[in-house]
């Protein structure tokens, strides 16, 4: 054999411990190392993650030579990742922001990271992994859970393939995982009988004969002897090649044997090591608003912020650093005791700030680039106020022109109002009376909610403007908005030109109806949902499911509890033609208590919108109950339904993980599942989708989809859950993961036909109109009304898009997209301007070709599942 030790330590950058004091620790290790450095031919790795080194010069930027010699020289090792995140819960392009934001820390240093996607100790991959190492030249996968045990090859090294077809060399850590060579013996007898029981098991599972002995654990700096622990467990192993090592010398000798050698294969998502070590699947409905909230922030980053910035560059200002500072506050959240939510209330709320952070940025990035977009100067417009124009602008974040119906905020100025020095005795402008709002140029338009606010027209070279306004949440149907483009719209001047559209709403006390769905609701609550084309109905739509959980932050313990979820009865909220809504109101009781205990309240709204094919139900909700889990089933009319789940660069098919008793007694996998933004349920005749805007876990049951809406549990870990005996991680109270208090969740539902390719590509168009919808905005200030903006086009069945954005090195424009499809496909981008070049590229930007376009389109083919990433300018 050739075995390779490598020295190391696992660092969660938070978890029982807030990350500033974890950061105490970190300073003390890393000086230690600078200090007394490994010898040549050895390394210490800093866990594969660079966000370490970060942290260690915030407090020690003195040390920065120092520390940057080490890299360069591979005596101390860090990345590829920023952050060892959660790899299942964030989207695919997420990772890979993850990837590029550690590359940059490391050449910061002049560095490169090891050619190795290490990740020691995520709960679970998924299947596109392979693709994502591949994309940024990674030849070889080291994990731990997720994988091994009886329903996986034997052997610690396997070709693991992605559902595209790339694949990579996997090499699996024993059972003890990074741990299992912390504290080596510094005496020849003891390391003698401590090899003698590693190659025990290390032997019968070598498929190369190159071995990897990870020397640490978790927030560990180097043992003691180190040096003597090692020379004795070389003398020991000496016959069987053991020898101090590093990562990148592990890497290079077992890829060099693997590319030689007929190894099994295996594909597809990685959740099952049941029986080989804990899997801890059950963290997706943990501290389950964070997770929404995560969701929302990656939403706004990658749909909003980095397109719109990157097509504003054609207005000769980047805003890539700032797009790069917003991922990098994401980033701080995704490492998988945070965002999986298995860490003390202190992590949780630090957390939750920087994920608020990240939507401000994200929000503020957005704007910014929309009014370099229409060609808007604040500074200007400020000082001009006499020529302002109000106007409407509507965005369309989605590769494709689309009508519908939009949601628009329409302000009308209703009094100046004074702020700062001499305010009080200025005398303000007399409130106007709120009008009816004309905007010619929009079809037909509903107003929704009607609220009075202060408004600030802000300007880079003067104090904001304050006025009372009020504003109009409007629904509004409008016409071919461009994709990836803005049209905008003059306020006021008559009424114009009305659309009527298709499939207006029609709603009464119980009904809806929009000529593609029709709703009805009885008299206790129960709703029913039709297919107005197919004749199709599911006679009960929702119901909710409210549980005991006497789990952990890791695990969940749900049992059965007689519960009744009381309807409070419906009203009318808003009556059509564009969008209609009922809500519901319902109690959910404890049965079995004397008094009916109140457990949660929630409030139902049903939207329909006019021509969507699809119902949303928003809900409002209140926890009152610890220790308890509450769920809101939906019901489809799919039988015998095979589940495709949305997943990192496109859905995946799961099937129930089924454990032997014996595995089951250690660990019990959960019926859950990672749920990302919908899951689909076919059979050969008809299918049946939710859409969900950020809740994580789910369940598919019967015909059904569970979604998991609160969980509550108030300890990090307990040894005592027959799911999982034994500590996960440290016990510590955490009432704040009890979740009391208000919650909410937003979903949509849509009857489809069996998966076939326009099915695939019609509910991937429908994430779209659920999760980033057409919305339009005032500006108040605008001294003309711009031409529609023209943006990015993708065309082909079943390509989704993934990404525009500015490249690394700002040279070029970024298109990604994903073909979910099982068979090639030909596509096309469109861009607005005239391109000069065009080259396919691999996930990281390194060119692969040149490609051919004409005018502003390039096309290309995506072989079956492929994610295709194209440079242009």
């Amino acid at each position: 054999m050739d075995v390779h030790v490598v020295t190391h330590t696992h660092w969660d950058r938070e978890w029982y411990h807030p990350a500033e004091r974890f950061r105490q620790r970190l300073v003390a290790l890393i000086d230690e190392l600078i200090d007394e450095p490994p010898k040549a031919g050895e390394s210490f790795l800093l866990d594969g993650q660079a966000i370490v080194l970060d942290d260690y010069l915030d407090v020690r930027p003195d040390r920065f030579d120092g520390l940057a010699r080490l890299l360069r020289d591979g005596q101390l090792e860090a990345g590829p990742w920023y952050v060892l995140a959660d790899e299942l819960i964030p989207s695919g392009e997420a990772l890979v922001r993850n990837l590029f934001a550690g590359r940059r820390a490391l050449r910061r240093f002049g560095a490169e990271p090891p050619p190795v996607l290490y990740c020691p100790d995520s709960f679970g991959h998924p299947a596109a992994l392979p693709s994502i190492a591949s994309g940024f030249g990674l030849a070889l996968v080291i994990l731990w859970r997720g994988y091994g045990g009886k329903r996986w090859p034997a052997g610690d090294t396997v070709r693991w393939s992605s559902p595209a077809g790339d694949s990579v060399l996997l090499f699996h850590l024993p059972r003890d995982g990074y741990e299992f060579g912390s504290h080596l013996p510094s005496d020849d007898e003891g390391a003698e009988a401590r090899w003698t029981r590693m190659r025990a098991e290390l032997a019968p599972r070598s498929a190369t004969g190159v071995v990897l002995v990870p020397n640490g654990a978790d927030h560990h700096a180097r043992q003691l002897d180190l040096r003597d622990a090692l020379a004795a467990i070389e003398r020991a192993g000496a016959a069987d090649g053991v020898h101090r090592s590093s990562l990148r010398a592990f890497a290079a000798a077992v890829v060099a044997r693997g590319s030689a050698q007929s190894l099994r294969a295996v594909r597809g998502e990685l959740r099952d090591s049941y029986g080989y070590a804990w899997t801890l699947q059950g963290t997706f409905g943990t501290r389950a608003h964070e997770k929404r909230l995560n969701a929302h922030a990656e939403r706004a980053l990658l749909r909003e912020a980095e397109p719109w910035s990157a097509l504003a560059t054609r207005a000769g200002n980047s805003r890539r650093p700032l797009v790069e500072a917003g991922w990098h506050t994401l980033l701080t959240a995704h490492p998988h005791d945070t965002l999986c939510g298995c860490s003390i209330d202190a992590v949780a709320d630090a957390m939750e700030l920087r994920l608020r952070s990240a939507l401000t940025q994200a929000h503020g990035i957005r704007d910014d680039s929309i009014l370099d977009l229409i060609g808007h100067d604040a500074g200007s417009a400020r000082v001009d106020r006499g020529a302002w124009q109000p106007i409407v602008i509507v965005r369309n974040a989605a590769a494709r022109a689309r009508s519908g119906v939009a949601i628009v905020e329409l302000e009308e100025f209703l009094a100046d109002v004074p702020v700062g020095p001499g305010s009080a005795a200025a005398p303000a402008d007399a409130p106007a009376s709120p009008s009816a709002i004309a905007v010619p140029s929009l079809g037909a338009v509903q107003r929704l909610v009607r609220e009075t606010v202060h408004s600030l027209t802000e300007s880079p070279r003067h104090y904001p403007d304050n006025d009372l306004v009020s504003i109009t949440h409007a629904a509004v149907w409008i016409d071919n908005v461009p994709a990836y483009g803005l049209s905008t719209h003059a306020i006021g001047g008559g009424s114009g030109h009305r659309t009527r559209p298709p499939a207006p709403v029609r709603v009464d006390a119980r009904t809806m109806s929009n000529g593609l769905l029709t709703m009805e609701i009885d008299d206790g609550g129960i709703v029913a949902l039709a297919h107005d084309a197919s004749g199709r109905r599911i006679a009960s739509l929702f119901e909710f499911v409210d549980e005991t959980d006497l789990g952990d932050l890791y695990t969940p313990s749900p049992r059965p509890r007689a519960m009744d979820a009381e309807y409070r009865g419906a009203r009318r909220v808003h009556r059509g033609p564009l969008r209609g809504e009922i809500a519901l109101g319902f109690r959910i009781v404890d049965a079995e208590s004397a008094r009916r205990r109140t457990n949660a309240e929630l409030t139902v709204r049903l939207v329909l919108d006019a021509g969507a094919a699809f119902l949303r139900v928003e809900v409002a909700g209140e926890n009152r109950r610890e220790n308890h889990r509450l769920r809101m089933g939906f019901a489809s009319d799919v039988d015998s339904a095979a589940v495709w789940a949305d997943a990192a660069f496109g859905p995946v098919q799961r099937k129930p993980i089924v454990a032997s008793d014996d595995e089951a007694a250690v660990e019990r996998p959960p019926a859950t599942a990672p749920l990302h933004r919908y899951v689909s349920l076919f059979d050969r005749r008809a299918g049946f989708t939710l859409f969900s805007d950020g809740l994580a876990e789910y369940e598919a049951r019967d015909g059904s989809v569970l979604v998991t809406l609160v969980r509550s549990v108030g300890q990090l870990s307990r040894p005592d859950i027959p799911e999982r005996p034994g500590n996960a991680g440290w016990p510590r109270p955490t009432p704040g993961a009890q979740c009391l208090g208000p919650f909410a969740a937003s979903f949509a539902v849509m009857p489809h036909g069996p998966r076939v390719p326009q099915t695939v590509d019609a509910i991937e168009r429908a994430s779209d109109d659920v999760l980033c919808p057409l919305v339009g905005n005032t500006l108040r200030s605008a001294l003309r009304v711009p031409e529609p903006v023209p943006g990015v086009e993708l065309s082909g069945t079943g390509l989704a898009f993934s990404a525009i954005k500015e490249s690394q090195d700002g040279e070029w424009l970024v298109l990604r997209c994903v073909n979910l499809l099982e068979a090639r496909v030909s596509g096309r981008w469109s861009v607005p301007f005239a391109l000069r070049a065009a080259r396919l590229a691999r996930l990281d930007e390194t060119a692969i070709s040149d490609l051919a376009y004409r005018g502003s389109s390039v096309d290309f083919t995506a072989e079956a599942r492929a994610i295709v990433t194209i440079l242009v300018r």
